[in-house]
């Protein structure tokens, strides 16, 4: 169960990162944002971190280093492995976009959940891009860092439908609801 308390603490963007997508990649710049959110799970899937911080808007490079990145990641590829991206929707208005998602994947330790195993699992979620620079950014990450992000671009949450990530998880053969901790805070 620590083990799963540590998981849940992780920021969402990095567990969702981490269930990327199997495509190959090009190394062509992604001339839209369904392009882009491909792109960067590839990148992730392919352990690729150095280029993957290209991918993220110059706001969070200011707090992040490449290294950083990418030793939380590779801590964070530990306990999970990478599953497969289906995307959904995408809403795009100017130099911001939304796409949905739905991201796969295994834990390597399966934890045990009202005594049963559970070994997968599932998130529907959003992935929030800006275009700097004429490329498209991929700015997504947990609660904190999605609020962070529409404080300071108030018209985003104003210009699309934003839901809040939903995760679940096998049980049984059927998907089953999991609610994240209620110290989360939702989008706003």
């Amino acid at each position: 169960m620590l083990l799963w308390k540590r998981a849940v603490r992780i920021p969402v963007c990095v567990v969702c990162l981490l269930f990327s997508c199997s495509t190959v990649f090009t190394q062509s710049k992604p001339t839209n944002p369904r392009a882009a959110v491909q792109t960067f799970f590839t990148l992730l899937k392919t352990q690729q971190y150095q280029m993957l911080y290209d991918y993220l808007p110059s706001q969070y490079q200011q707090q992040l280093t490449r290294e950083q990145l990418a030793q939380s990641l590779k801590r964070l590829e530990a306990f999970i492995e990478i599953g497969k991206m289906e995307l959904g929707r995408v809403q795009q208005k100017g130099d911001f976009a939304v796409v949905d998602t739905t991201i796969y994947g295994r834990l390597k330790q399966p934890l045990k959940l009202n005594g049963q195993e559970i070994s997968e699992g599932r998130v529907i979620t959003q992935q929030y891009l800006l275009k700097e620079n004429g490329q498209w950014k991929v700015a997504t990450a947990d609660d904190r860092t999605r609020g962070y992000f529409l404080k300071r671009n108030p018209a985003f949450s104003k210009d699309f439908q934003l839901t809040r990530s939903q995760f679940a998880f096998k049980q049984a053969g059927k998907w089953q609801a999991f609610s994240p901790p209620r110290n989360l805070a939702p989008p706003r």
